[in-house]
């Protein structure tokens, strides 16, 4: 019996063992690349931390609290928008965002997926990127917007300090 009992806490701790190591390795699975001075550079899977960060940004959008929008940039962070506008710093995103809600009170934002990517520099530090694509949908009746967004945003000590938009429209027939 005593056999039996040292074989079956032997099992378990070997299971316990090799799904640690699992863990491990999925957490730094290898996803992609990217080229840094002609050279490719590895792109891992990354935190989920940075995902959290997203989701805070376009809750506090859908809610119309620009001010914990805020919270979630660094002050000099950079916006780098699909229609090639570049806005620089918290406090005039803050402005521009204001802007647009009270011209757009209905606008809303709806995640479609979000992912998180930790790229592996050579001659520079980590980054950590969130790429999210967004619904966007803003009017109403003839004047209604629905687009798609795909927004690369770089998280440093937990808050966002670049993104770069990308955008189409969607069509009615994809609404439908």
């Amino acid at each position: 019996m005593k056999k039996i009992n040292l074989l079956i806490t032997i099992i378990f701790i070997i299971q316990g063992c090799t799904q640690n190591v699992t863990t491990i390795e999925s957490a730094h699975k290898k996803i992609g690349f990217e080229m840094e001075e002609g050279n490719k550079v590895n792109i891992y899977g990354g935190s989920q931390d940075g995902v959290a960060i997203m989701e805070a940004f376009f809750d506090a959008y859908n809610e119309r609290r620009v001010d914990d929008v805020s919270k979630l940039e660094h002050d000099d962070i950079e916006l780098y928008a699909p229609n090639g506008m570049i806005v620089k710093g918290s406090e005039e995103h803050a402005k521009l965002s204001n802007m647009f809600l009270e011209a757009n009170p209905n606008a809303k934002w709806e995640i479609l997926w979000s992912i998180s990517n930790d790229i592996d520099f050579a001659n520079k530090p980590d980054e950590n990127w969130i790429t999210t694509v967004v619904n966007v949908s803003f009017g109403e009746g003839d004047s209604a917007t629905n687009l798609q967004r795909v927004l690369d945003a770089q998280i440093v000590d937990g808050k966002i300090k670049k993104v770069y938009g990308y955008e189409r429209v969607i069509s009615k027939e994809e609404e439908n």
